[in-house]
């Protein structure tokens, strides 16, 4: 997810100053990608006006600079949606960000997305165990080269695939049970919604 899409969303949920969204970035914002530094932010911010995609207010501060108070247009919150339904590809490691980028960013703008979301990345994830956890794991080491003991080795390649395999199993726990309340969750917004008709 492009950092210009997550300043959008972020602006959606509230309109924001680029300082308000410079502290966000830097607490919450840690884990869903690198640290941005308010000049990129001002930046980004500038590139998303001249797209039409945000408009700013002015607020009027006591003792303080005024501050510009970013909102988004109709044509931004299309772009947002438009997001929303674009192709999730997983990447090679379950670590990345992008994921839950867009679950935190994207999800809240079109909560029914979340289902193919977590869908693509439980079966992207559960393919790789198929296809990886029992994979020849032999060490074959170069006499003379390499000093440690092929054993020892094996060992320690061992320790980390077994570690990096329950964090794996974890992850795919974590977004079962997260389908299974979304899914809930989604089923009893629609029956509210049918009620209220």
């Amino acid at each position: 997810m492009k950092f210009e899409e997550i300043l959008l969303a972020l602006i959606a949920r509230a309109p924001s100053s680029g300082y308000d969204l410079g502290r966000w970035l830097a607490t919450e914002g840690q884990f869903m990608r690198a640290n941005a530094d308010q000049s990129q932010i001002y930046k980004t911010l500038n590139r998303l006006l001249k797209q039409g995609l945000i408009e700013f207010t002015i607020a009027k501060r006591d003792g303080a600079p005024d501050a510009k108070i970013y909102s988004v247009t109709p044509a931004g919150g299309q772009h947002l949606m438009e997001q929303t339904e674009s192709e999730y590809v997983p990447p090679d490691r379950w670590q990345e960000p992008d994921f839950t980028a867009r679950l935190a960013c994207l999800v809240p703008i079109n909560p029914p997305s979340v289902i193919p979301l977590i869908d693509t990345e439980l079966a992207f994830r559960r393919d790789q165990v198929r296809r990886f956890r029992h994979r020849d794991r032999t060490v074959r080491l170069v006499p003379g080269i390499v000093p440690m003991d092929a054993e020892v080795m094996a060992e320690l390649l061992d320790a980390m695939h077994y570690r990096s395999a329950a964090a794996t199993d974890s992850w795919i726990v974590w977004l079962e049970q997260q389908r299974e309340k979304w899914t809930t969750y989604l089923a009893t917004r629609a029956q509210d919604g049918a009620r209220v008709s």
